[in-house]
């Protein structure tokens, strides 16, 4: 049976640092994202506010005019327009809605492209140090003594590499 792990955070400067540095770039796109959704509902609420009250206004217009086919009319005239004004106060909800839908696709697909830059990114800060310490472990393999240097500004794993260069120095004291 396999022992599961019971401490998820084994290093936690460096698993808290990536987690947090991970989880920045989401909540900025959520949150712009959020932002825009939030203007273009509440214009499509103020839209339709608009078209509930001009309907009403129809609705009246009909219920007490008989004569609605004579175009001299300027009630019908007035119905005709506010009628009008509808299709057109609809058609923008309907553009407001495509613009969503567009912004989220394209939010979508650039966050998940900037993640995966990032990613790249500070991943490397972990696979430098590890590949630099893979190869001392083959020149160590090979019987050959390692010319350590200092890790790169910004990368990760410091304290391990550390540790890794004076145990390897205290071996070859006791040798």
């Amino acid at each position: 049976m396999l022992k599961q792990r019971k401490h998820y955070l084994i290093d936690r400067s460096i698993q808290v640092t990536i987690a947090t540095k991970i989880l920045v770039i989401p909540i900025i796109l959520l949150t712009c994202f959020s932002l825009i959704l939030l203007f273009f509902v509440y214009q499509n609420s103020n839209y339709i506010s608009k078209i509930s009250a001009n309907q009403e206004n129809l609705i009246e217009m009909f219920m007490t005019t008989p004569a609605l086919m004579d175009k001299e009319n300027q009630i019908v005239v007035a119905g005709e327009k506010t009628f009008r004004e509808n299709l057109g106060i609809l058609q923008s909800i309907k553009n407001n809605n495509l613009i969503l839908l567009y912004c989220a696709i394209g939010i979508t697909i650039f966050q998940a492209v900037l993640l995966f830059v990032y990613g790249v990114y500070l991943t490397h800060k972990i696979a430098g140090p590890v590949y630099v310490m893979r190869q001392y472990l083959k020149e160590i393999h090979q019987g050959k003594t390692p010319q350590f240097r200092q890790l790169r500004k910004g990368d990760l794993l410091t304290d391990f590499y550390d540790d890794f260069v004076k145990a390897f120095k205290t071996l070859q004291i006791k040798k």
